[in-house]
């Protein structure tokens, strides 16, 4: 996997780390010059202007943090925003989609009910109009998830309609004879 595009504030940070550890080198650098000789103190005077042109750099980069953090802070406040106001169009959906999913167990009890009165019973025409009307309802609840754009969902009450559609076609046959 390739690594991502450094950020600006990964970058920012990167920058500033740097001129930190440069100002702390120079630091230690100059606090540790001994000034006993000409040449020390030229060293030492050295030192000290690197030390002024590297705090420069600290500030510089600094600011540059400052400003990646603010931008960083925007984008993510911007982001949060967006999702708080996506948030409720997925809790309607969610709430749709329970509708229909209650829909759709409700048919596939009242099946296993009209499925237990058959074996029971004997009346294939009180049975046959039973499953129409619970094919009704699968047809109704597969055109509803549709709509709804829940298309997992309509294809399962589309198969529970096509088996209703078997049984009342099997009852409408063992009725007739």
């Amino acid at each position: 996997m390739a690594k991502p595009d450094p950020t600006a504030l990964t970058q920012a940070a990167g920058a500033f780390d740097e001129a930190l550890a440069a100002y702390q080198r120079l630091g230690e650098l100059f606090l540790r010059s001994p000034l006993e000789t000409l040449k020390h103190l030229e060293r030492a005077n050295t030192t000290l202007n690197e030390l002024a042109d590297a705090e420069t750099r600290l500030q510089v980069t600094g600011q540059l943090l400052i400003a990646a953090i603010s931008s960083s802070r925007e984008t993510q406040q911007e982001l949060a925003q967006q999702i708080l106001e996506r948030a409720p169009a997925l809790a309607a959906r969610n709430a749709r989609l329970g509708e229909l999913m209650t829909g759709l167990h409700e048919i596939a009890g009242e099946v296993q009910k009209v499925n237990t009165e058959m074996a029971s019973a004997g009346t294939q025409e009180l049975m046959r109009i039973a499953m129409v009307a619970l094919v009704e309802r699968a047809t109704a609840l597969t055109k509803a998830a549709r709509e709804a754009e829940f298309p997992e969902l309509a294809d399962q009450a589309h198969a529970l309609c096509q088996r209703l559609l078997a049984i009342t076609t099997k009852l409408a046959t063992v009725a007739g004879n």
